[in-house]
């Protein structure tokens, strides 16, 4: 027997919105689980394992067949379609667990590694690729968070705004890969 909830103007006021999105997700979860508690941080966790194994799955279909600054751009433009189709696994897998463990730990690294082989590829390695994974990240979130919210004025299209966004991100990333070989270079070269 399925029962609504209703939730009242005070009760909204009163939790913050994760805790009642958490709390509904909890009273899902418990129709299929036999352990009838589980924990919002356990609920955290859980999605975010399921986001950051679903996104590994896309990006690694996005990087078939391509190769450096091509597969960077293809993996941009499918991390920004999982979080338009799937917003709330793309939020779960984008924020730390309060329970970190083995598994998320793992889910985390794999996609990160994922990403940071590919902009290897484009010459870009260490600290740098640190910065420049989490500027796509952030990109990346952006962007969708202002599509889903619709709080760009005057966009004719997001498809080619986005397009352009890639575009001049490629074009950072290029740039720091050649002012990094470049400095190998000259590194390298006895004075």
């Amino acid at each position: 027997m399925n029962q609504e909830r209703s939730f009242n103007v005070d009760e909204i006021l009163s939790a913050s919105w994760d805790q009642l999105l958490a709390r509904d997700l909890a009273s899902e979860v418990e129709n299929f689980s036999p352990d009838k508690r589980c924990s919002i941080p356990e609920l955290r966790r859980f999605f975010a394992i399921k986001g950051y194994r679903e996104l590994l799955a896309r990006l690694k279909i996005a990087c078939e067949d391509k190769t450096s600054f091509d597969a960077l751009k293809s993996v941009a433009r499918a991390m920004r379609q999982y979080a338009l189709e799937r917003p709330a696994l793309w939020a779960a897998a984008s924020r730390t667990p309060v329970n970190d463990s083995a598994e998320w730990r793992s889910a985390h690294n794999e996609l990160c590694d994922l990403i940071k082989s590919v902009l290897s590829e484009c010459g870009v390695h260490g600290q740098h690729a640190e910065d420049a994974l989490y500027m796509l990240r952030s990109l990346v979130r952006g962007f969708a968070v202002h599509q889903i919210l619709g709080s760009f004025l005057h966009v004719y299209s997001y498809e080619e705004s986005f397009e352009r966004v890639v575009e001049i991100y490629a074009a950072g990333v290029r740039s720091v890969g050649t002012a990094t070989a470049k400095a190998a270079v000259s590194a390298a070269i006895p004075e």
